[in-house]
Parts: structure tokens; C-alpha cells; sequence
């Protein structure tokens, strides 16, 4: 009853504002891909195309588990390669594509593979990051720096709380040097790296296990050196919001194509289905990176 005496109306007008929605606008959601986990924007001689990663939500066999290029734009397949293989990423080089996968093999996932051709019809083939006896490896991503290229590889290494990021260096994307000091994701769920390079800054998206529940959002950190690293203030970059979308949004990956950032990320259960989503940015990708740090 007393409540009702207080000058309501005159502390609202003291409060300070709201703070605003200081993140990164994204437009143009769309679905991609139907009961997919894994899919990335990726540029192919002057056209948007996607790696899409085929694989069944459990067991299977190896030919249930391959690689998949496909245009973005009219759906055309352009290649199929790496039977086994899925949890991919990719980088084209010198008018060469490079895929990295991780394999299937005994009801688990194996090391660091590359697939590597320059006209997607012939593929090389090698393992560049081998696993530790304790460890297996699943998702990876990799980026190109000033002084060559970066990898960012999750691990369920027993030595942290699974999952955790890992990182290694390369010069030639073919010959791949681990870095024992770089690891994000000691104490806790930090899973399906994206790792991209703007202005000295590593930038990492990832997905956090939002503990106790069982949900997943994608978030934003960045590093100089990939030993210290700082997260953005404006996270969740990513998390389910739609009825089609479930308690999940992981697996994000992104690509600049004709000024415009492309960001893919994996919606669902992450248990029995998942579906592929796509969010533009209206700008360059190191603009969009730099904005989840900008102070307002």
C-alpha cells in the first residue's frame, strides 16, 4: 500500500538511460542446410561457395562421413572428397583449396588431416596434426597471419575439462609446428573454434557450455599472442532465439565476400538435430571483428 505513494514517475525520469544494443548488427538470417552440424562460407575462383561437412549424428560407417563443396548461390556440387572424414574447415591459397578434417575411426575422432587440390577433381592427402595418445581431435579452423598461417584444433585432452583449444602454426598450410603454450579453455567447455587475424589481433569464436543447462551460444574472445586472451564485453555473439533453433547456437564460421561479412553457425538439439543457419554482416570482416570490442 505504501508503494503506491511513492513518486514513481519521478525516479523514472532520474534513471539513467538504457543502455542501447551496442552489438555488431547482423541482418538477413536465413536457413542453409537441413540436419547438417558443420557447414563454412568459403571463396572459390570469384564465387561464395560453402564446405559442407556430412556425417550422421552417431555411428555409421566411413562412407557415411565425407566433404562436400557446393556454390552457395545456385546449390551446384562442386566437389566430393574425404570419405571418413568430417568436422572440417577451409582456406583457399594460391588459387589452392585446403581442407582440414578430422577422421572417424573406432567410434571416435582422429587427429588433423589436409586435403589439398587445386581444381577439386585431384586430392592430396596428409595428416598435419597428429594427436596425443591421450587426446582425440575434432573441430578446426585456420586462419592466414603476416607470418603465415594459424590453426585453432579442439581436444577433449583428459589434462583439461573436455573440450579445449588448441593451437599451431604453419608457413605453407602443409607443415604444421604445435604450440604448447597457447591453449584457451583451461577450466572450462570452450568447443568448434573459428580463429580469424585483423590489425594484430587473433580473434577466436567459440561455444560455451552455459552450465547447468543444457545450452550452447557462441562467443568472442581475442588475443595478440594466443596465450592471454580477453573476451568481449558484448557477449553472446550468437544464441538461440527462434522456436526453430533449440538451445543451441555453435559451430560458427565466417568469410568476407564482396564487402560483406558471411557468418554460418549450427542451430538444434545438439543431440539428434541440427540445421545450419546464415547471418550477414553489412561490412568487411575486420570491421565486424573490431566492433565486439569497440567501447561505445
Amino acid at each position: 500500500q505504501r508503494l503506491g505513494q511513492w513518486p514513481v514517475d519521478t525516479f523514472q525520469a532520474l534513471l539513467p538511460p538504457f543502455p542501447a544494443n551496442i552489438q555488431p548488427k547482423t541482418e538477413n538470417k536465413t536457413l542453409v542446410q537441413r540436419d547438417m552440424c558443420e557447414a563454412a562460407p568459403i571463396i572459390w575462383q570469384g564465387r561464395l561457395c560453402q564446405l559442407e561437412c556430412y556425417r550422421p549424428a552417431t555411428g555409421g560407417t566411413p562412407k557415411d562421413y565425407y566433404l562436400v563443396v557446393r556454390d552457395a548461390e545456385n546449390k551446384t556440387e562442386l566437389a566430393r572428397f574425404a570419405e571418413g572424414y568430417s568436422l572440417a574447415c577451409a582456406i583457399v591459397h594460391n588459387n589452392t583449396f585446403y581442407a582440414f578434417g578430422a577422421r572417424f575411426e573406432d567410434n571416435n575422432w582422429c587427429d588433423v588431416t589436409l586435403f589439398k587440390s587445386s581444381d577439386l577433381k585431384t586430392w592430396e592427402q596428409k595428416v598435419v596434426i597428429p594427436q596425443d595418445k591421450t587426446e582425440h581431435l575434432f573441430n578446426s579452423s585456420v586462419c592466414a597471419t603476416p607470418d603465415g598461417f594459424v590453426m585453432a584444433y579442439e581436444t577433449n585432452d583428459p589434462a583439461y575439462p573436455a573440450f579445449t583449444i588448441k593451437f599451431a602454426q604453419s608457413a605453407d598450410l602443409e607443415n604444421w609446428t604445435k604450440l604448447p603454450k597457447a591453449i584457451f579453455g583451461k577450466d572450462h567447455y570452450t568447443a568448434c573454434p573459428c580463429v580469424r587475424y585483423a590489425n594484430g589481433q587473433y580473434y577466436l569464436m567459440y561455444a560455451e557450455h552455459r552450465t547447468p543447462r543444457w545450452f550452447f551460444e557462441v562467443y568472442m574472445a581475442r588475443s595478440a599472442d594466443l596465450e592471454n586472451w580477453e573476451l568481449s564485453p558484448k557477449n553472446p555473439m550468437l544464441t538461440a532465439t527462434d522456436l526453430d533453433e533449440g538451445i543451441d547456437a555453435s559451430d560458427a564460421d565466417c568469410m568476407e565476400f564482396n564487402g560483406k561479412t558471411y557468418l554460418y553457425y549450427s542451430v538444434g538439439d545438439q543431440l539428434t538435430w541440427m540445421n545450419i543457419k546464415q547471418v550477414t554482416y553489412p561490412g568487411p570482416l575486420t570491421e565486424y571483428l573490431e566492433a565486439w570490442f569497440k567501447k561505445p
